[in-house]
């Protein structure tokens, strides 16, 4: 009953779904292994609404991707967008340490934070527009390979949160510090093994590639988040969240566009 109260404060904590976040974070706290898990609730969503699109939008990319951005923050809502803007402003403040956590930690959204949210769509918008044009071929068929696509890129994100968390240091308290400090090595390890076997499940040796890349991604924060801040907190988890899905989603047409997933083994 725990685990699911756990899963039930998984899917309530990252996604917009109705589903106890409050009374059940305290279970999900014990269980934050539990966030792939529920990146496949999201990706399975996101998978049916992007092939549907597919078969009522032909030859309509950019539409897609339009509608296809939305749905992904109807369903996961804006806390991990508005993480990534907080990262924007601490990372781009002038003068120490302290004075960019301060910026870090500031509601205001800064221009820092304006230009890594705009760049940040750009690049989702290309990505997406660019998938949809790119004939993805997986196991379960050509018509539905977009959908696995985005499956396997919100399954990665979610483990590249998970991947912060662990190796990352608090840099105060608040949501990150109580993920963080909840996320040891074990955690990391069975989040590993959920990600690394849904993603091989969906795309083969392909997803695994994205599954290291989105997590590459994360030690990319992690660096970034020491040398200016000294540490971590919920934005720059929030912010891992956001960076891995766009690495996830530009390894997968890199690989595919790119011919290279003839060269994978299953």
């Amino acid at each position: 009953m725990n685990l699911f109260d756990g899963l039930l404060g998984a899917i309530g904590f990252l996604t917009t779904l109705p589903a106890g976040k409050t009374d059940r974070f305290v279970q999900l706290q014990k269980r934050t292994y539990l966030f792939p898990v529920a990146g496949v609730l999201i990706g399975i969503i996101l998978g049916v609404i992007a092939t549907i699109l597919m078969v009522l939008l032909p030859d309509q990319p950019d539409i897609f991707s339009v509608l296809m951005i939305i749905s992904i923050y109807c369903f996961t809502g804006f806390n991990h967008l508005d993480a990534l803007s907080d990262f924007g402003d601490g990372i781009t403040a002038h003068g120490s340490r302290e004075k960019k956590v301060r910026a870090l930690k500031d509601m205001a959204l800064g221009t820092g934070g304006v230009a890594f949210i705009v760049f940040y769509l750009l690049l989702l918008f290309v990505l997406i527009q660019s998938l949809a044009a790119v004939g993805i071929g997986t196991r379960w068929g050509f018509g539905i390979g977009i959908g696995i696509s985005l499956l396997v890129a919100e399954v990665a994100s979610k483990h590249s949160m998970i991947t912060t968390a662990c190796l990352g240091q608090p840099i105060h308290q608040g949501m990150g510090s109580v993920i963080a400090d909840n996320t040891g090595p074990g955690q990391l390890l069975v989040s590993l093994l959920i990600s690394a076997l849904v993603c091989t499940v969906a795309m083969g040796m392909a997803g695994l590639v994205v599954l290291v890349m989105a997590m590459l991604a994360s030690v990319v924060v992690l660096v970034i988040s020491n040398r200016h801040f000294g540490g971590i907190n919920g934005d720059c988890i929030g912010t891992s969240n956001e960076l891995a899905r766009l690495v996830a989603l530009g390894t997968i047409f890199t690989i595919y566009a790119g011919g290279l997933v003839a060269w994978m083994p299953w």
